[in-house]
């Protein structure tokens, strides 16, 4: 059992089933990687006999590497478009919960506002975002576009969202857009500034389990653990917003 922001996080799937065993492989979007471990250590505390392997990247990457043969059980995107590219495998996905890109500035940087940040951008400031292809580009681009105020260009665009934030972290650029998500779990380093528009600033993740896969018992139980109330509850305690299936 683990007791995590006011949320005691417990896994069950075995409470009357027989011990489950077996890999279960799971593709998920790379701002989901620290939450995704200590959920899965927490599984694994009840399932001692299931291993979980994941795969974290950005979205559009896992897409194109499922797609290639890639054994996916469980795939977690970003957005619905690169869920969308694996139809074929993962037929049945939910909505899941939402994320939305901010401006991530270290918690010392004079900049509190996305218009002070379009000024600075102006001079010296270097910042990055995610490539277009991957769910943090695409919303980022897309609340750039609506928000009007940007008119500079990053100095690279980034694989991933872990990519981007990994820079930040390091010092290598003033700031970077990222989840939202990566801010609260950088805190003591890192603060958020929002855009205006929420709406074109946030991402709808989905999660889907392989069809077939109930041949799979120990992948049925992880994805029901996965894609339960709780593991959602601890989502948005860690930054996500909550979504309707």
């Amino acid at each position: 059992m683990a007791l995590v922001a006011g949320i005691t996080l417990t896994s069950s799937s075995n409470a009357a089933t027989p011990k489950l065993h077996g890999t279960v492989t799971i593709y998920a979007a790379s701002s989901l990687t620290n939450t995704y471990i200590n959920l899965a250590n927490t599984f694994k505390k009840t399932n001692p006999g299931v291993k979980i392997i994941f795969s974290f990247g950005s979205s559009s990457t896992l897409a194109t590497q499922i797609n290639s043969g890639a054994p996916a059980d469980i795939f977690v995107s970003a957005d619905s478009a690169n869920m969308a590219k694996v139809d074929v495998e993962f037929s049945k996905p939910v909505n899941y919960v939402l994320n939305k890109v901010v401006i991530a500035v270290p918690t010392q940087s004079p900049i509190h506002s996305e218009e002070e940040f379009a000024s600075k951008t102006i001079g010296n400031l270097k910042w990055v975002q995610c490539v277009h292809t991957a769910p943090c580009g695409t919303a980022a681009d897309a609340v750039i576009a609506s928000d009007g105020l940007i008119f500079t260009h990053p100095v690279s665009l980034e694989s991933s969202d872990a990519s981007a934030l990994a820079k930040l972290l390091a010092g290598s650029v003033d700031a970077a857009i990222i989840y939202k998500t990566d801010v609260t779990a950088n805190a003591t380093q890192l603060r958020a500034v929002d855009f205006a528009d929420t709406a074109a600033a946030s991402s709808q993740y989905q999660i889907a389990l392989k069809d077939g896969a109930s041949k799979k018992p120990a992948a049925q139980a992880v994805f029901a653990y996965f894609n339960g109330v709780r593991v959602r509850t601890y989502l948005v305690a860690h930054g996500f917003i909550a979504s309707g299936k």
